[in-house]
């Protein structure tokens, strides 16, 4: 998931495949590379809204995101990794064509521009249990649409379970713990799975609870994807009327079905080009205090095409 859910780069690294380079894991897993910048435009699509069981607006939503990370490297001793990661996120959503239900409130035709920065302290543990290896994982999320002060503050906690380890296969299993009013639930299962068919030289990476993908080297330096990825995003707002009274933030968990193209152009650089079909799992308007069952506001957004640009850094 992306930035205000969790962050999975303590989980990589130590439950992958045997002899795998930085390098070839940070092409295999996006989250892992040094930095990365995408903008990703939405058509237009259909909404429709209720207020606590009371259907209120509805209407066409168009959205253009960009969004980047920087993984700061890591500081390792023992067994014990510390790293950080920075989220910097621009949205702009626009309505149009609103038909309102109620008298109030009424939501007119708009143009918004938002940005969120989220900062990801990622601590884990290479440790063994049982003879076993695994790994824990603790990620502090400091969220919010400004430099100087903090809007909402996640605490994820995790552990993952090594099971298979060789050259072209890999699994490991685990359970990570959402402390986050937001999301629908407070556990999530880890299941992250590689294959790759020595055949077809097709890679099957199952990254479970971000997605399922499959990956193939089409050229030198170029990989083809095609696969389901899920994101989550939150934008924040402050207003003194209507439904948004006093601070209230705007939730979406979006899966993105299709296909990815990446080259790298440069000994670092690689550049990404993609598109297909981005469907909105969530759409919740929440106040302060209120949770993922007690949101103000619940959406239903129809899927719409999706065209995505991307430059990503390897690791040094």
């Amino acid at each position: 998931m992306a930035q205000n859910m969790i962050s999975m780069t303590s989980v990589h690294p130590t439950a992958d495949t045997i002899n795998a380079s930085k390098q070839e894991l940070a092409i295999r897993y996006p989250i892992l590379r040094q930095f990365n910048i995408v903008t990703n435009n939405y058509s237009y699509g259909d909404f429709d809204a209720k207020n606590k069981d009371q259907r209120f607006v509805s209407g066409r939503i168009r959205t253009l995101r960009t969004s980047s990370f920087f993984n700061t490297p890591a500081v390792q001793w023992g067994g014990n990794s510390l790293s950080a990661t920075i989220f910097y996120t621009y949205t702009s959503v626009e309505l149009k064509d609103n038909i309102n239900y109620l008298p109030e409130p009424q939501v007119r035709p708009l143009t918004t521009d938002k940005s969120t920065i989220d900062l990801a302290l990622n601590y884990s543990r290479s440790d063994s249990i049982f003879g076993r290896p695994i790994v824990y994982s603790l990620i502090a999320n400091f969220i919010s649409d400004k430099l100087n002060t903090v809007r909402r503050f996640n605490f994820n906690g995790s552990f993952s379970l090594p099971l298979i380890r060789k050259r072209n296969t890999s699994l490991s299993v685990g359970a990570l713990l959402l402390i986050d009013p937001s999301s629908p639930t407070p556990v999530v299962p880890i299941i992250n799975y590689y294959h790759k068919f020595a055949s077809s030289g097709i890679e099957l990476i199952v990254d479970l609870p971000t997605g399922i993908n499959l990956k193939k080297q089409a050229f030198k330096n170029a990989w083809v994807c095609i696969g389901s990825n899920q994101n989550s995003y939150a934008t924040f707002y402050k207003s003194n009327k209507g439904l948004l009274n006093g601070k209230a933030s705007y939730n979406t968990i979006e899966v993105r079905n299709g296909l990815l193209f990446e080259y790298l152009f440069a000994k670092k650089l690689i550049l990404g080009l993609g598109g297909g079909i981005n469907g909105t799992l969530s759409s919740r308007v929440f106040n302060d205090g209120e949770d993922f069952s007690s949101a103000t506001v619940i959406s239903k957004n129809k899927a719409v095409p999706y065209a995505g640009l991307s430059l990503s850094l390897l690791p040094f």
